[in-house]
């Protein structure tokens, strides 16, 4: 049996390539020894939490695969966003990211249909959704988690699904920014950046970094949306392409 994963990594990635497993059992196979209909489709992808690493069977159960097990678990979402009263260089470097204070934090609840602002003082009413459902965002885990958790969140605890950390297992691409994903699958970017929050947060402009944490939750809600519906989202290109790359989000 493979190691278990380390504690670092919350999921194990198996990869079987589809021809292999049908090209000697298909009488339509190609030249290649490949069935036409999956010569050009890339690896299958099966992801496998640690509680697969639990018990004794070689066969996962529902709960062992993710990203699906969370949708079993969840039937309700909340994707957050948050932006924060400093910059990183203002900390002392990513390394003290829990002091960066919460300027306001956002989120769209799929049980009620609403988008909701939450002012620093106002995070406990936040962390009360957080409980109860599937926490939905874009690198949450590696930046909006951790600053929440200086406010007393135990963030892992919760089930979380982040859009990023999925697109990069998958693409083997590091660091994939919203934009790219936003204009590739939906042909809209951002109308702002996280210098500028902060810079609103210096004027008392309240409104306006709503505004804008607010449009991000929607993209990110929309993007996340799109790939349920249809299996894939696109990457914008340099290139002015899209790429096209299958997720499994239902």
């Amino acid at each position: 049996m493979a190691p278990a994963p380390s504690a670092e990594h919350s999921y194990t990635i198996i990869e079987s390539n589809v021809a292999n497993l049908t090209q000697n059992h298909n009488p339509s196979s190609n030249a290649a020894g490949m069935p036409a209909a999956v010569s050009e489709r890339a690896p299958a992808r099966v992801k496998l939490s640690a509680a697969y690493w639990k018990h004794s069977s070689c066969v996962p159960f529902s709960e062992d695969v993710l990203p699906s097990s969370l949708f079993l678990r969840h039937k309700n979402y909340l994707v957050i966003d948050i932006e924060t009263q400093q910059l990183v260089q203002d900390v002392g470097g990513w390394d003290h990211i829990d002091k960066l204070g919460v300027s306001i934090a956002c989120a769209y609840d799929n049980r009620t249909d609403k988008m909701l602002s939450f002012t620093e003082a106002q995070l406990p009413e936040l962390f009360e959704l957080c409980r109860d459902r599937l926490v939905v965002g874009y690198n949450i885990r590696g930046f909006d988690l951790p600053v929440l958790g200086a406010y007393g969140l135990d963030y892992r605890t919760l089930d979380v699904f982040d859009l990023m950390y999925d697109l990069e297992a998958i693409t083997r691409r590091r660091f994939l920014k919203l934009e790219t994903v936003a204009q590739g699958t939906l042909g809209i970017g951002k109308s702002a950046d996280g210098l500028q929050a902060v810079e609103w947060w210096k004027q008392g402009k309240i409104d306006l970094i709503i505004q804008y944490c607010q449009q991000d939750v929607q993209v990110t809600r929309d993007i996340f949306e799109f790939g349920r519906r249809s299996g894939h989202v696109k990457l914008a290109m340099a290139d002015g392409s899209n790429q096209e790359v299958g997720v499994q989000w239902n």
